[in-house]
Order: structure tokens, then C-alpha cells, then sequence
């Protein structure tokens, strides 16, 4: 492995190619922006990260759980000294999908000819925070790695497994302002998926009880917790999920009588 440091565009440049995405129409869906790349503020070199760009040729693009899994542990155990404040950084993301990584992106994110364009501003750039963690081809991939290694930090492929297994979980755990990134209830919260089947019951169970696990841990200092203690909790929060489900369902049912 020859690590080098991360590139990252220049904010100029971003605005540029944001500005001529129908002009470049073509070098996204076929081409390349090689042409380009050589010319200022292609290649600002990171003075905390480095990695092997031979990573890019590795990713697959299928876009199955097993390949969203296996992508995220590349990006993430292969991004050495990233950190959150980087990987916020839409400059780097943008790089990574216009040079080293053009082709994943391309056949993960442009399947066919309808909103190319929508799909290019969604998924080779990174507007804001969400842009970065959520949309960008390859921000999304480190953040699951970041999120999973907060969850399970000795086993990063099973905490992989269970926030990817459906794309509704890692939505729910990643928008959850109250409970995304705290430690504590990360952990528990993917103990749980391992070990209750309630959450594979219909898609929007982890939402449900994700509304519960917001509501009812607000100031509370899990993190002066043991673990009994944080399951104990969650355990509730599953519980008055359960109930509130169960009684959706039979004031609905009642509606139809």
C-alpha cells in the first residue's frame, strides 16, 4: 500500500464544476475530468490525511448491503487521520468523485439517463453537513464507518451489518439529533438491532422506536452509565414503542369497522 496525502478542490473549483454540471454532462457519464484536473486548485494536498487512491478501483458498485458494507470499511479503515471536521469538508468529497473515485460514482450514483443532473449535484458534491454524510458517494461510506466504529469499536464490520440493514436504520440513528454520535446509546442502540427481531417486522419500526429513544433521553448523562443500564433504558423506549404501534393499529382497525 503507497499511501499519499487526500487532495481536496479548491472552493472556486467546486463552485466552477456546481455551475457546469450540463455543460460536463458528458464527462460524468462517460468521460473524465483529466483534462481539467492538472489546471490551480485541483489538487490542495491535506496536511492530516492520507490514503491509496488504489482504494477507489476496489469499490463496488452494486449497491447491495454486502457491497455498501464492504465499500465503508474500505473508505473508513483506509482514510488514515480523517476526522469529523474533514470529512465536513465538501472540497475533499467533491475531489475524491470528480478524479480517484469518478468511476464508482458514476456506476453507483448514474444508473440512467433521467435527472443526471440532479443525481450529479446529489451525489459528487456535498452540500452542508448532510450533503457530506448522507448524499456524496464517498462521504457517506466513511460516515457509516465513523458512525459504526462509535457503535461496535470491536467489531466494525457487524456494526456495519446492522446499521446498513436497512436503509431506514442508519436514516433514522444518523438524523436523530439527540441521540446521533453519543457513544453510549450508539452502542446500545446496535446491541439492540442484533438482538430484538421486532425491528425486521416492517420498515418503519426503527422509526417508531427511534421517536421514543429521542423523546424520552434528553438530558440524560448515559455516558456516566454502564451498559446494563443504557439496555435497561433502550429496553423501555422498545416497550413504549410496541405499545404505541399496537394501539395505531387498533384505532385504525376500529376506523374500518
Amino acid at each position: 500500500m503507497t499511501a499519499e496525502p487526500m487532495k481536496l478542490l479548491s472552493a472556486s473549483v467546486v463552485q466552477k464544476l456546481f455551475d457546469e454540471i450540463e455543460t460536463n454532462t458528458e464527462r460524468y457519464r462517460s468521460e473524465d475530468f483529466s483534462a481539467l484536473s492538472t489546471e490551480s486548485g485541483w489538487a490542495i494536498e491535506s496536511v492530516l490525511a492520507e490514503w491509496d487512491p488504489a482504494i477507489a478501483s476496489r469499490l463496488d458498485a452494486s449497491g447491495t448491503p454486502s457491497a455498501e458494507v464492504e465499500n465503508s470499511l474500505l473508505i473508513y479503515r483506509g482514510m488514515k487521520g480523517m476526522t469529523p471536521a474533514l470529512a465536513r469538508e465538501e472540497r475533499l468529497w467533491a475531489r475524491l468523485c470528480h478524479v480517484e473515485c469518478l468511476e464508482y460514482a458514476r456506476e453507483r450514483w448514474l444508473k440512467t439517463e433521467d435527472n443526471v443532473v440532479r443525481d450529479v449535484q446529489l451525489h459528487f458534491f456535498a452540500n452542508g453537513l448532510p450533503g457530506c454524510r448522507d448524499e456524496n458517494a464517498i462521504g457517506r461510506l466513511w460516515w457509516n464507518g465513523h458512525l459504526a466504529s462509535l457503535g461496535a469499536p470491536s467489531n466494525l464490520e457487524e456494526g456495519l451489518q446492522r446499521l446498513l440493514a436497512r436503509a431506514n436504520i442508519r436514516l433514522q440513528i444518523m438524523d436523530r439529533a439527540d441521540t446521533s454520535f453519543r457513544e453510549p446509546l450508539i452502542r446500545g442502540i446496535l446491541r439492540l438491532l442484533g438482538q430484538e427481531s421486532w425491528f425486521n417486522s416492517y420498515d418503519a419500526a426503527i422509526a417508531d422506536f427511534m421517536y421514543e429513544v429521542n423523546k424520552r433521553s434528553g438530558g440524560i448523562m448515559f455516558e456516566a452509565f454502564d451498559e446494563v443500564t443504557v439496555d435497561v433504558h433502550l429496553d423501555e423506549c422498545l416497550e413504549f414503542a410496541k405499545l404505541r404501534v399496537a394501539s395505531r393499529e387498533h384505532f385504525s382497525q376500529m376506523s374500518h369497522v
